[in-house]
């Protein structure tokens, strides 16, 4: 709860002064556009009064040279100089387009400074009061006058103009420097915060890394998609894989579920089981999801041994009679469910005990385990057969589909018997006695199948063939 806490706060610092370095900035910027803009308006404002001011001049220049010249004769025609200045003038005072003598375009804002705007006012003033004196005497030397006192006024209002346009430059660029300087130290700022953060991550990682390799149990740290990120000693000897290999792995790729118990091989083909217990733990970043992994690869197989032995023989690995009960009801059900065919098979060895008698018992059960060897290889893969006492084997042919096919298997069986055993340098001939039964032919349970098979394994011993003679099903039956 500390560490989430911490980390909480932690990240509201950073944000917060990441957020008031941003608005600074933002601000100043913002300021510093203003002052260029400043700057813009200025400098077209300080280029049409130079402008208006040349024209001035000029137009002195030209009366005082000769009276009268300069000026249109009739006073009732505008003359192009004095429609321009108008137009400069009264573009500095509302704003507005303008042209320049060149034909340049400018974009003028009104002139609103108290003292500057005073300037422009008295210039416009003394312009109309020219126009007006000319319009009454043309080239007359009040008029003269006034047109003379308006350039030192528009010469002023231009240097005025310009120092404020200098200033705004001068503030623009102060601003620009100011927010470079924030930049720089939010860039200082920002980064020791960050490399800090990540340092104590890193502390952070490494200590849950060696809180992690010390747990006695595998621990794997999983990603978004179920992946594993990070995994400890402990899990990567019960994989068999090392930390680098395991990394952007899932369990599923490793492990399959089997009755709650995640099963697998280890890469050296050892078999491994496991017992997945999810979690979840709380680090600097958050929330993490774990899976600890418990080895139950010991347990597992003790139990998979114990069920082995419990449903198999322990001299011939043969299923053993009470595992047959349950495969067998299960067959017959199915076989009745889906209207398909069982077949049953009897087999009783002739002449088993003198073989104990003159080889004595270890060579008797070497016999009996090449014996099932024989049986098993002689089978179909669906097929099955069961050692239910000493020397006497059940088989189960599902599906067998008529008779004869449960003929043919009957006689691949008697075909085991065709070649004698050899056991320690002992050549050993041996015959069986072999009944058959069909379901639902013969019987439709378990007991009345192995009834009539046992019956037809009685009647073929009862012929005495030497040859494991194959007992025909049903009715009173047949030696073959």
């Amino acid at each position: 709860m500390a560490s989430r806490r911490s980390n909480f706060l932690s990240s509201r610092v950073f944000w917060a002064i990441a957020v008031v370095f941003c608005a600074i900035e933002g601000a100043i910027l913002a300021f510093a556009y203003e002052r260029n803009v400043d700057q813009l308006e200025l400098s077209d404002q300080v280029a049409v009064v130079r402008e208006s001011t040349t024209v001035v001049w000029r137009l002195a220049a030209s009366t005082t040279a000769l009276p009268g010249a300069g000026f249109p004769d009739n006073p009732t025609i505008a003359d192009p100089q004095f429609v321009w200045l108008s137009s400069a003038l009264q573009s500095l005072r509302t704003g507005g387009e303008i042209r320049g003598l060149d034909g340049t375009p400018f974009h003028l804002v009104s002139i609103e400074a108290a003292d500057t705007r005073h300037i422009l006012t008295d210039a416009i003033v003394r312009w109309s009061s020219f126009l007006r004196l000319h319009t009454h005497s043309p080239g007359s030397s009040v008029a003269y006058e006034e047109l003379r006192a308006l350039g030192p006024s528009l010469a002023g209002l231009g240097v005025h103009l310009a120092e404020r346009r200098d200033e705004a430059s001068r503030a623009a660029m102060r601003l620009v420097m100011v927010a470079l300087g924030t930049s720089m130290l939010a860039f200082v700022v920002v980064g020791t915060l960050l490399i800090r953060q990540t340092r104590r991550f890193e502390r952070s990682g490494q200590l849950m890394r060696s809180m992690m390799n010390q747990i006695g149990a595998g621990v794997c740290i999983l990603g978004s998609t179920d992946k594993i990120a990070d995994a400890n000693r402990a899990a990567c000897r019960m994989l068999g894989r090392p930390r680098r290999e395991l990394r952007g792995k899932r369990l599923d790729d490793i492990l399959q579920e089997n009755d709650g118990v995640w099963t697998g091989e280890r890469p050296d083909g050892m078999p491994l089981a496991i017992e997945r217990i999810p979690g979840m733990i709380d680090s600097e970043r958050g929330p993490l999801r774990i899976v600890t992994l418990l080895d139950v690869t010991a347990r597992h197989l003790t139990n998979e041994c114990l069920q082995h032995l419990a449903n198999h023989d322990p001299l011939t690995g043969l299923p053993n009679r009470g595992f047959l009960e349950g495969y067998f009801t299960r067959e017959v059900a199915r076989s009745r469910a889906q209207g398909l065919i069982l077949g049953v098979a009897v087999v009783d060895l002739d002449g088993f005990k003198p073989v104990n008698d003159t080889y004595g018992h270890a060579v008797g059960d070497e016999l009996l385990v090449q014996i099932a060897q024989r049986f098993t290889s002689a089978l179909r893969v669906s097929d099955l057969i069961a050692r239910t006492g000493g020397d006497e084997f059940v088989g189960i042919f599902p599906d067998v589909g008529n008779r004869e096919s449960l003929s043919f298997l009957g006689e691949r069986l008697r075909g085991v018997f065709d070649h004698p055993f050899q056991i320690k340098g002992h050549t050993i001939t041996l015959t069986g006695s072999i009944g058959l039964a069909i379901a639902p032919d013969d019987g439709e349970d378990q007991d009345s199948l192995l009834r009539a098979a046992d019956g037809a394994m009685y009647r073929a011993k009862q012929a005495g063939r030497r040859r494991a003679p194959l007992a025909a099903v049903g009715g009173a039956g047949r030696a073959a």
